[in-house]
């Protein structure tokens, strides 16, 4: 039998596979970041070089941390829709080859580990509720507005996982099914084609290609959520515009799901979230015109603090929970 003092000294490694990166750390089982390094998902053209990326990552943290101190097992974030029972990520839509991927068994085996694969949304979630801006409450959404957009909940302080592949898949949340955008599912309307780094940016081409006035001047291919967060403090038209779009579209998505579940806590969390000071406005505005299960003085929506440490600490905590 282990004692508390010599469990508290156990160490997990974390994966957590995003459209834009992948990002590998080591984390003690109270959730401590001891290491990480990262590489752009570009970087592995198919799920086979990818995994092996991840896999000398790994084992270079682990080497450099404490060779001689095994880790217990392995926490696994993927995006999209995936089957954490059978360990396979089903579909990544913004992860192109990515289906029907068995990733629980190829690390488990690559790394000699244990491992459990659970949705990168949730391992957010978890991160954000164990230690970060949505601790101390007992009902909570969490959104990553990264490539895409996902999700992760939290019911009475469990992680919700639902019966399929994936749950509180946010970023499908159909708003414009009929001549919307197209997203990275093969859908129309999706909250994800406004709302997400890659429907921001899609936004501000159009805007840009209809000759309106902006302050932007650089080329189209260097647009993004960053470049338009620095001249919505300069009061640049389209970059405000895009981020009322986005506010206004997650305000909508958001009083669904509140006035489905009636919870207490919004997460705003992912890349793209650095918008979140020209955003929150236009999402509390609609928020409060659609919410009928609550007051809108009776709800918190608010910025993730963990950043892209949250499913490193989300990993920790799966693991823990599943008894490792």
């Amino acid at each position: 039998m282990v004692d508390g003092s010599s469990r508290k000294e156990d160490t997990f490694l974390a994966l957590d596979i995003g459209g834009t990166s992948v990002t590998c750390g080591l984390v003690s089982r109270s959730g401590e970041i001891l290491m990480t390094d990262s590489f752009p998902t570009a970087q592995g053209p198919s799920p086979a070089a990818m995994t092996e990326i991840m896999a000398d990552k790994l084992k270079d943290i682990w080497t450099k941390a404490d060779r001689h101190r095994r880790p217990k097992a392995l926490g696994i974030g993927a995006p999209g829709w995936i089957k954490p029972t059978e360990g396979i990520v089903v579909m990544a839509p913004n992860i192109p080859g990515w289906r029907e991927v068995p990733i629980t068994r190829i690390m488990s085996e690559a790394m000699d580990l244990p491992a459990i694969l659970e949705n990168d949304a949730n391992l957010y979630a978890l991160g954000e509720w164990l230690a970060g801006a949505g601790k101390g409450h007992d009902n909570e959404i969490t959104l990553t507005l990264g490539t895409g957009v996902g999700g992760g909940l939290i019911l009475n302080g469990h992680l919700w996982s639902g019966s399929f592949t994936s749950a509180a898949e946010v970023g499908h949340i159909p708003l414009n099914p009929w001549s919307g955008a197209i997203c990275g599912c093969g859908r129309k309307g999706c909250l994800e084609t406004v709302t997400s780094a890659k429907g921001m940016t899609r936004l501000g081409l159009e805007w840009l290609a209809s000759g309106r006035e902006t302050l932007y001047k650089g080329p189209p291919e260097e647009l993004n959520p960053a470049v338009m967060q620095k001249l919505a403090l300069k009061k640049d038209p389209m970059s405000l515009s895009v981020f009322k779009e986005a506010g206004e579209a997650l305000g909508l998505a958001l009083a669904a799901i509140f006035n489905l579940l009636s919870l207490e806590v919004a997460v705003i969390g992912g890349g793209a979230a650095g918008a979140f000071d020209f955003i929150i406005n236009h999402l509390l505005a609609t928020l409060g015109e659609h919410l009928v299960t609550a007051q809108i003085n009776e709800i918190q929506v608010v910025k993730g603090l963990l950043g892209v440490n949250a499913p490193l600490v989300g990993a920790a905590a799966l693991l823990e929970a599943a008894g490792y």
